[in-house]
């Protein structure tokens, strides 16, 4: 391994001098072998330990006084949204365990690029003064923050360092259920599946997240919050815990779309009463709210669809409970296009002028509302997979929203290179939340008119960044696979040509219809983890008679 630069002038813990060839501390200590997976062994956190990296540390805790700053239970929401963290200002209770290292890079770095970076369109309490003011108080959370912003800055030496001691500070969190180590927890994790998501990590990025989603319930079941299986959206924000259910909300449902479904269900409102609501209020004071209503409403589209599924593969009847629920999330659906058409020109503005999260948040809220409502009016379609052929007016709405949209944001983005006359060093690229691509993706599954689909493929070329596990490349290979699976042969020698449009009727209506015995009714995909590699595409289709047929297909990706 690679000598690393001398560190600190920091107490040092007792270590030995063997060196490591191979594998990380921990499986050396216990003469195991190891899988050698990074930043941690999976052997290792599958058996509940902590992995102690490869070499890095050589065991033990090496980090400063046992002072600490104030507890995050004094982080009070009026507090940290009145004073956020100025980019300026070096936070020193903390810093000293970083300050003059190599690691420091990675900590600038996430406050100057990354805190803004990756939240994309949407504002977000978490990356704008939560996670900052938390890594002032918490060495996990620094340390988290500093291996995410060396990732970020494709500094993987240093983030591994770092994440590894991030994981080494959390032990004592893990350990105990006390509400300040909750919210360390909860943090933590959620920069642990940023970290995950930015190197190629899914499947740990993937249980990260389920983790962090598990102690959210958790702690809103025991403040009487919730029941069963929902977790709530504060329409205002409360509560540390309000600000971090945000941010995985967001991440749950874009991971949801892509065939990894939560167990959770996600409402905006207040109390912990039942039956669940969808309240869309008469006007939106700002996107971010906006934003959490069109979230919990997708959310619902989907888990309903996820219901009607089992029940189908169970063989059981639909219950009237889910005809009710379809009926509640069309009409909050309408109710949330009046709102937000009404409130478009005040969430447009500004109170220093139009900004490019104004510009372009504001639409794709309008192209998120086009998904949900196709989405909402099809749950409960059972295997009738034709049903999506008389929503093609919808989708063509689509695929003109995300047109538009893409040409908008790549003039903004030109405007703010020339403007600023720099760009942004480092895996500029990344984004945590959810924007064109999962539409478009959903398109490519479920709208079969070959010319929007064909056109979502060359959409998807002029996508620059990437949301999650998921780019453009990525996505365009995925919908290559599933035409090739679901079309066949059926328009061979027939010229397809991508438009944004549906055909004019007298070309429409000649064109070769994919039959329901072809379509499939779920697509999952299956990622490479931290490699390039194949991923690998389970579709399902009903063949009738009770019959399924399934189908995989591998296509190359590149992370």
């Amino acid at each position: 391994m690679e000598k690393l630069p001398k560190l600190s002038k920091v107490p040092k813990a007792k270590t030995g001098n063997r060196k490591v060839k191979t594998g990380c501390q921990t499986c050396k200590k216990r003469r195991v072998k190891c899988d050698e997976e990074k930043p941690a062994c999976q052997r290792c956190i599958s058996t509940g330990r902590v992995c102690d990296g490869y070499g890095i540390w050589g065991g033990g805790n090496a980090y400063g006084s046992s002072n600490k700053a104030p507890s995050l239970s004094k982080l009070s929401l009026t507090h940290y949204k009145k004073m956020p963290v100025p980019l300026n200002i070096v936070s020193m209770s903390q810093m000293h365990r970083i300050a003059g290292r190599p690691a420091s890079i990675g900590f600038e770095y996430f406050r100057r690029y990354t805190s803004t970076k990756l939240p994309g369109l949407f504002e977000s309490g978490f990356w704008d003064s939560l996670v900052l003011q938390a890594s002032d108080q918490e060495p996990a959370v620094l340390h988290a923050v500093t291996a995410l912003g060396a990732a970020h800055k494709n500094d993987e030496h240093i983030s591994l360092i770092e994440y590894n001691k991030a994981i080494q500070h959390l032990r004592q969190s893990l350990n105990s259920s006390d509400r300040d180590a909750l919210r360390v927890s909860l943090i933590t994790c959620l920069l642990f599946v940023c970290i995950e998501l930015l190197r190629g990590g899914f499947k740990a990025g993937y249980a990260h997240l389920s983790n962090g989603l598990r102690i959210l319930h958790e702690i809103q079941r025991r403040d009487g919050i919730t029941t069963n299986n929902e977790i709530i959206l504060r329409s205002r924000a409360q509560s540390v815990e309000d600000t971090l259910v945000e941010v995985f909300s967001r991440l749950n449902l874009q991971t949801a779309l892509f065939g990894h479904v939560s167990a959770y269900l996600l409402f905006v409102g207040d109390t912990g009463q039942a039956p669940r609501t969808y309240d869309i209020p008469p006007a939106f004071s700002s996107i971010r709210e906006a934003k959490k209503h069109i979230d919990s409403l997708i959310n619902g589209s989907h888990s309903l669809a996820q219901q009607a599924t089992q029940l189908l593969l169970e063989r059981q009847p639909f219950p009237e409970t889910l005809y009710q629920n379809q009926n509640k999330l069309e009409t909050a659906l309408t109710k949330f296009l009046i709102t937000l058409k009404s409130s478009r020109e005040e969430l447009s503005r500004s109170p220093i002028g139009a900004t490019w999260r104004n510009i372009i948040g504001v639409p794709m809220l309008f192209l998120h509302h086009t998904m949900a409502k196709i989405m909402a009016a099809t749950a409960l379609r059972g295997v009738d997979e034709m049903i999506f052929d008389s929503h093609l007016q919808d989708f063509e709405l689509l695929v003109k929203q995300s047109s538009t949209l893409c040409d908008r944001m790549l003039h903004e983005v030109a405007e703010y290179i020339r403007k600023k006359a720099v760009m942004m060093p480092g895996n500029n690229t990344f984004t945590i939340d959810m924007g064109f691509i999962p539409p478009l993706y959903y398109t490519l599954a479920k709208c079969r008119q070959p010319s929007l689909r064909r056109m979502v493929l060359e959409l998807l070329k002029r996508v620059p960044h990437r949301e999650g596990a998921w780019d453009g490349p990525t996505v365009i290979r995925m919908g290559k696979a599933l035409i090739r699976l679901e079309e066949g042969r059926i328009y061979d020698g027939i010229e397809i040509i991508p438009s944004c449009s549906i055909p004019d009727p007298s070309i429409a209506d000649d064109l070769p219809v994919i039959p329901i015995s072809q379509r499939f009714t779920s697509v999952n995909v299956a990622l490479p983890d931290y490699a390039n590699g194949k991923a690998t595409l389970f579709c399902r289709r009903y063949k009738g008679c009770g019959l399924w047929e399934s189908k995989v297909a591998q296509f190359d990706v590149t992370i």
